[in-house]
């Protein structure tokens, strides 16, 4: 039994012996690595330096540009539908498709290659189960430009562009039509409405005061006038604001560029810098010890 025992537990001394080697090989090359380092400090420092300056002359060639984003509130549509039409208008400007940009959003195709990048967010999409339909949700799109001028007439482009949407014209029509119908019905009732409460209050002739079998009261007509009115005014203003996509946040204006930033150039020039000088001082130690070795 003891015997059987002994079979089944896992030696892990090997393991542990190994783990030993490679923490003492790690220990040498980063001991052998600060000391050519440090034999060597002047070549690094060159070459630290020399990578510090060419970050800050590709910094001096990069078009600066300027970063502002806006706020879209949709009516009773599908957040995914709007998420798949920004999509696709995001990958045309990642792929550079310029000319493609240039006809969707209705502008000329020297504007649409001042566009940098963008980038857009479903500002309500944590707030719901994922089983959950989004409807409605506001929208938050950023652009990133090279000429700032671009961002007060890039806002109704963008917007028109969601708007134009075949699927989204659709709906908006048949609501369009709907509340036309309902304006046009209500008028027509409005005035058959005042028709009656003048002839109530003017009659010509001899006057039963029953309408339809029920007694005739003038302000029940009034009160029934004013809230059909009130209806017909509610729809019309529904009718105004009918588009499916309504801005809330337009672009801030922005004067100073968004980037480059210097201190970024400088610090990928200098890094990417020191670690080649760094190369370049192990090789010259490892050469060096070589001759001694001789």
């Amino acid at each position: 039994m003891e015997t059987m025992k002994e079979k089944d537990e896992i030696d892990l001394t090997p393991i542990f012996q190994a783990l030993h080697r490679f923490s003492v090989r790690m220990r040498r090359s980063f001991t052998f690595a600060l000391r050519a380092v440090r034999l060597h400090a002047l070549r690094v420092g060159i070459i630290t330096l020399i990578g510090v300056a060419a970050g800050a002359g590709f910094f001096k060639i990069s078009k600066p540009y300027y970063t502002s984003s806006m706020t879209l509130v949709l009516a009773e549509i599908r957040n995914q539908f709007v998420e798949n039409q920004l999509n696709r208008l995001s990958l045309m400007i990642e792929d550079e498709n310029y000319e493609a940009v240039a006809g969707e959003l209705d502008i000329s195709p020297a504007s649409a290659r001042k566009i940098k990048e963008m980038t857009y967010t479903n500002l309500d999409e944590n707030l719901v189960s994922e089983d959950s339909v989004l409807t409605g949700s506001p929208f938050e799109i950023e652009l990133s430009l090279f000429d700032n001028k671009l961002l007060s007439s890039l806002e109704p482009a963008l917007a028109n562009y969601l708007e134009g949407n075949r699927y989204f014209s659709k709906q908006k029509l048949i609501k369009q039509r709907e509340m036309e119908s309902m304006i046009g019905k209500l008028k027509g009732e409005i005035a058959a409405l005042d028709s009656i409460k003048t002839t109530a209050a003017n009659p010509r002739g001899p006057v039963n005061g029953f309408v339809y079998g029920e007694p005739l009261d003038p302000s029940t007509l009034f009160r029934e006038s004013i809230r059909m009115y009130e209806q017909q005014v509610r729809l019309e203003a529904n009718l105004e604001q009918l588009d499916n996509i309504q801005i809330v946040n337009g672009f801030a204006p922005r004067l100073r560029p968004t980037g480059p930033k210097l201190l970024k150039y400088l610090a990928i020039g200098g890094g990417l810098a020191f670690l080649i000088g760094i190369i370049v001082a192990l090789r010259l130690e490892k050469k060096r010890n070589r001759k001694l070795a001789v």
